[in-house]
């Protein structure tokens, strides 16, 4: 199956690989991504786990239809990925904003869920005066005036000051462009309404905060309010990415997720 259907004729793009009869890895991406970021973390765990992920609706190769881009439509969506490929148990792992996409799946119901992974990603949006963990206001409504006022420069601009290789930066950069601009102001509007606080708290399953300490959006002491705030949590810190640790520590990455899920796997590329 190379496409999942949500409702209304309208149809993500869905990458299943992997281990067919192995466990099932279900793995969702951040703002202005597609399923292909996943690539390098999803050869080195072929072998030990059925892998599955998809774009996002507006995003990647993913329909983009009239909606209003809410999470309870992502949620949604995402049982229904989970539904349609009859997925059990599955250790399910957010990245950025796709964090808020699996808190909000898992505040509604862990139907099909084992455990979960956050990386990098919000408990909400914007600093409040009781949660100190995210961003300043200031700093999103920068953000957002930049992709109104200088869309597409903007997405270049957005992959920041650090060096990346070339093939990384267009890659990133093409993707990006995937989401058209409306779109992609539209999820983080939405976004910026999340309070998954509760949703940490009440977790019924195991979750394990993975966060980089290079990270420049989210602290590695979110990671750590998770843990403890948690009924079953943990983290794990990585020292050698920013925001985008499963491509840049891929086999870091692939180990913390075979421990997590109790696999004693092989060399992290065998």
């Amino acid at each position: 199956m190379t496409w999942a259907e949500v409702g209304a004729g309208i149809r993500l793009k869905l990458s299943d690989r992997g281990a067919a009869d192995g466990p099932a890895l279900v793995l969702v991406h951040g703002w202005k991504g597609s399923h292909r970021m996943w690539d390098r973390l999803s050869y080195r765990l072929r072998n030990d786990f059925r892998v599955v992920s998809y774009d996002l609706r507006g995003m990647g190769e993913s329909d983009k239809p009239r909606a209003a881009y809410s999470f309870t439509e992502m949620a949604d969506d995402l049982t229904a990925v989970l539904e349609q490929l009859d997925i059990q148990d599955a250790t399910l792992v957010g990245s950025s904003m796709g964090c808020s996409v699996v808190l909000e799946y898992m505040r509604r119901s862990a139907a099909r869920v084992a455990r979960v992974v956050l990386n990098n990603g919000p408990i909400m949006l914007t600093t409040r005066d009781d949660f100190k963990w995210a961003m300043p206001p200031e700093q999103l409504n920068g953000y957002l005036d930049d992709i109104e006022q200088r869309w597409p420069l903007s997405e270049w601009d957005d992959l920041g000051d650090e060096p990346l290789d070339p093939a990384r930066r267009i890659s990133s950069y093409l993707t990006a462009l995937q989401t058209p601009m409306d779109i992609a102001l539209a999820v983080v509007r939405q976004q910026a309404t999340l309070d998954h606080r509760d949703a940490v708290r009440n977790m019924p399953v195991p979750v394990l905060a993975a966060y980089s300490v290079r990270d420049p959006f989210y602290p590695p002491e979110l990671a750590k309010w998770i843990a403890d705030s948690a009924p079953q949590g943990s983290f794990e810190l990585f020292h050698e990415s920013g925001h985008a640790t499963p491509y840049e520590e891929p086999e870091k990455f692939a180990q913390v997720i075979r421990a997590f899920a109790g696999i004693d796997g092989g060399p992290p590329d065998s």
